[in-house]
């Protein structure tokens, strides 16, 4: 890594409540240099809550505001960039119109970047300097920790029991989202303490069986919400890491807790936006720290744009924290399937046959080490529709799939791995068939050339015996060339690969062979 010439690009961030923009130069994770920082504070948020759109004139200010980052990025003479938007354009129902203005005026395209993205770049973020930071005080904070990460649209939850990713659900209650439930004379109420108090643990209520199996040691909270309240605490929570006590949290909860908005507001000297942030934010914080025994409390102030600057270095450069934070995205993947219906001996083997096919393609036929990701989350989901019922298992699947937030895709690709799932082992997709249709035109070809691959590798262990032994794929001209090695009688697997290689061979354009050397 020292050896490339480092990376620098910007990232913008149009959030809830700021425009933000970081122009940073990467070199590696654990070396990311901060060029230049600014952020301008909004209520573009507050306007989509209430409103459930963008007005034209808050529009023309996103744009020009937007213009001033484009200025100063051409100061900087910064080429690479990226325009992100979370949940602020994510929830207005003229998102479509706004991207456009945004682009017609700006030249900026903007990525909207769903709930599950949002929560894995800023978790990505957090969980690698937590873990440094951990390493550095020889590991005082325990081994099982709960990363909790308040946004204006969610909370999310994610648990690494002893170095090993192993449970993440999102709750769609942010901060904003909590305060949209009640109406304006409802939240100045001397009772909105305590009905929002009382709000946010029957919603949270059925997650802590779970979360308390795995004996936490360490609660982590973040983001901008960490950062108001952890200041009204009395600490400083910016970049670094800050341990705070437990007692200092429940003896602000008693403090403030109870206080409406507009108390809130002459308490602490602090601007509505901020006091409105305040109620749910510690509210939460109650809800956790009463349900879940933990030793530790760490605030950790990361913002999205932090995160994100951090997350696309990674990827451009394929950072080994970025490949381990997918391995462990798989594993957590496999602990989903298991919940449900999983056989992991053939699942791996189908990893394994998958893994020989895609690198035997190389760069043709536009398949990538994402694609490969997306197929064998695929492949270990597959059958999860056989806990419910084994007749019509695949639309079961496929169902289970799109209603679960699986960590570290986006909801389009989601979409992928439920069509894969959707078409295991029959029929031609279709836009006749929702799974299919739903997809965009880019989508569709990629996820029909990993169905086309699914299926051959489903029959390579059809028996789920595992068979086939060392396994290796070439081109050879204008055919796939699978060879393998066994002492065992393989009739019903190559038997189920020929059925099976004609949807290949159309797709592709190429014929597959199944050969024992």
């Amino acid at each position: 890594m020292s050896d490339q010439k480092p990376l620098i690009y910007g990232i913008i961030h149009i959030g809830s409540s700021n425009v933000s923009m970081r122009i940073v130069q990467y070199n590696s994770v654990k070396d990311i240099r901060v060029i230049e920082s600014v952020r301008k504070d909004t209520t573009f948020g507050e306007e989509v809550f209430n409103q459930k759109r963008l007005s034209f004139p808050s529009i023309k200010k996103l744009c020009r505001m937007l213009e001033g980052l484009k200025q100063l990025l051409m100061d900087y003479q910064v080429k690479v960039y990226a325009v992100y938007a979370t949940a602020v354009l994510r929830e207005a129902e003229n998102c479509r119109s706004i991207i456009d203005l945004v682009r017609v005026n700006t030249g900026f395209n903007v990525q909207v970047v769903d709930m599950p993205q949002e929560i894995y770049f800023k978790h990505f973020g957090l969980q690698y300097q937590f873990k440094e930071y951990n390493k550095a005080i020889g590991g005082r904070m325990g081994n099982n920790f709960l990363f909790v990460d308040i946004t204006s649209g969610c909370i999310g939850l994610t648990v690494w029991e002893k170095g090993a990713l192993c449970y993440q659900h999102n709750v769609h209650i942010g901060t904003l989202r909590l305060l949209e439930t009640f109406k304006l004379n409802q939240r100045d109420s001397m009772d909105f303490p305590q009905a929002l108090g009382e709000y946010i643990h029957a919603i949270m209520e059925p997650l802590w069986v779970t979360v308390r199996n795995y004996d936490i040691d360490t609660v982590i909270l973040s983001g901008r919400e960490a950062r108001i309240v952890g200041r009204l605490m009395g600490y400083e929570i910016e970049k670094e890491i800050t341990e705070v006590r437990k007692d200092v949290i429940i003896r602000f909860h008693e403090e403030a807790g109870s206080l409406s908005t507009s108390m809130l507001r002459q308490k602490y000297h602090i601007e509505e936006s901020l006091a409105s942030v305040v109620s749910p934010t510690i509210h939460i914080y109650k809800e956790i720290l009463d349900n879940v025994p933990v030793k530790n409390v760490v605030m950790m102030g990361m913002t999205f744009v932090e995160a994100a600057s951090l997350f696309y270095g990674a990827q451009k450069t394929k950072d080994p924290a970025l490949l381990y934070m997918r391995a462990q995205n798989l594993e957590l993947t496999r602990s989903i399937a298991a919940s449900y219906y999983y056989e992991p001996d053939h699942a791996r083997a189908m990893e394994r046959y998958s893994y020989h096919i895609i690198r035997a393609f190389d760069r043709y036929n536009g398949l990538n080490e994402r694609d490969e990701f997306l197929l064998r989350m695929a492949i270990i989901l597959y059958q999860i529709g056989k806990y419910v019922n084994l007749l019509g298992s695949s639309i079961q699947a496929w169902s289970m799939v799109k209603g679960t937030d699986i960590f570290g895709i986006s909801d389009k690709e989601k979409d992928i791995v439920a069509c894969i799932v959707y078409y295991d082992h029959k029929g031609m997709p279709s836009d006749d068939d929702e799974p299919f249709r739903i997809l965009s035109d880019e989508s569709k070809m990629t996820a029909l050339k990993l169905i086309a691959i699914f299926r051959l590798v489903r029959a390579m262990d059809m028996s789920r015996k595992q068979k086939l032994k060392d396994v290796s794929a070439r081109i050879v001209k204008d055919c796939l060339l699978i060879e393998y090695e066994s002492d065992e009688n393989t009739a019903l697997e190559t038997w189920l690969f020929d059925k099976e290689k004609e949807f290949f061979e159309n797709i592709f354009g190429m014929e597959a062979k199944l050969e024992r050397r």
